[in-house]
């Protein structure tokens, strides 16, 4: 996934400058090197300007309050996960500006939201804050109900939070961004289709590297089925290749046609650039633990 060309060093520089004057990371340089820019090249690959910079600063944003959820407020009272969870969605639609004393992504969201409003059509910003609140809470709901209480979600609870709050609708969301390509076909029932598929992809290659993480359907079958770990993830990685393969042929009738518009078709690649560009760097990111390699490599959907 190694970029060397000039598209490199700017993001790079940009993502760094925007780790470093909000303080979202005491090492933007050790925090980069997860190979996030890379990631977000290889994801976007015709991207450039203010709209692929703007892209990757909300998925690194979103990375970091991911974290922040995970670390920051691991030992913090019900209250004070729910005064976050609620600043950060104040913060996002504007009601309220954050305070010098709060936590650094909140800055970071009141520019984002601001410089995003001010390049995205009105419809597509009022679709983004209603899945960043659904992924919000989810965040919140994980760290609250399970995280904390150190337990393991049965397989319901799994499904009823991930993947369909796991962040891959943002993620959907940004490619729409970088990529200049905004589909009027959203709410399509075939496109909602195709953004489950994509989804649940991308959450269950992210569950099946991050193996250090107790919430996770491995953990629930392990529990629920008195499976083995390594049986479970066998079951795990036979789904996730069922799921590719529904995307696939999800994305194969998109692409066929039958929309009147043109970007939809245009989103559907773009969607299947970033899951393949996510499968490679989840498998080779040192933000996870040293993956399944052999699981870790059948991540692409047949050609």
């Amino acid at each position: 996934m190694e970029v060397t060309d000039h598209r490199h060093t700017d993001l790079y520089v940009s993502a760094a400058t925007f780790l470093t004057h909000y303080a979202l990371h005491p090492d933007p340089a050790g925090y980069l090197a997860h190979g996030y820019v890379d990631l977000c090249l290889a994801a976007w690959p015709t991207a450039s300007g203010v709209e692929l910079d703007l892209a990757t600063r909300w998925a690194l944003w979103t990375w970091i309050v991911d974290d922040a959820f995970d670390t920051d407020m691991l030992d913090e009272s019900r209250l004070a996960v729910g005064e976050f969870a609620l600043s950060l969605l104040l913060v996002a639609c504007g009601s309220t500006q954050p305070g010098a004393a709060g936590h650094p992504t909140l800055r970071a969201l009141a520019d984002l939201a601001a410089d995003t409003q001010a390049l995205m059509p009105a419809f597509w910003w009022q679709r983004y804050l209603t899945h960043l609140e659904d992924w919000v809470h989810a965040a919140s709901t994980k760290l609250l109900d399970f995280v904390q209480p150190r337990r393991t979600p049965t397989l319901r609870e799994y499904l009823t939070i991930r993947p369909p709050d796991g962040g891959m609708l943002l993620a959907a969301m940004w490619t729409e961004l970088a990529e200049r390509v905004v589909t009027p076909d959203w709410h399509d029932p075939l496109l909602q289709s195709l953004l489950r598929a994509f989804s649940t992809v991308g959450c269950l290659t992210n569950d099946l590297a991050d193996s250090g993480d107790p919430f996770g359907p491995v953990g629930a079958l392990v529990a629920a089925e008195s499976l083995e770990p390594v049986a479970a993830r066998e079951l795990v990685a036979e789904q996730l290749l069922a799921e590719q393969q529904r995307f696939w042929w999800l994305y194969s009738a998109v692409r066929s046609g039958g929309f009147t518009s043109a970007d939809t078709s245009r989103f559907a690649l773009a969607l299947d650039r970033f899951r393949h560009a996510l499968a490679d760097w989840t498998a080779d990111s040192s933000r996870y633990q040293p993956p399944d390699v052999r699981i870790m490599r059948e991540q692409h959907a047949p050609a």
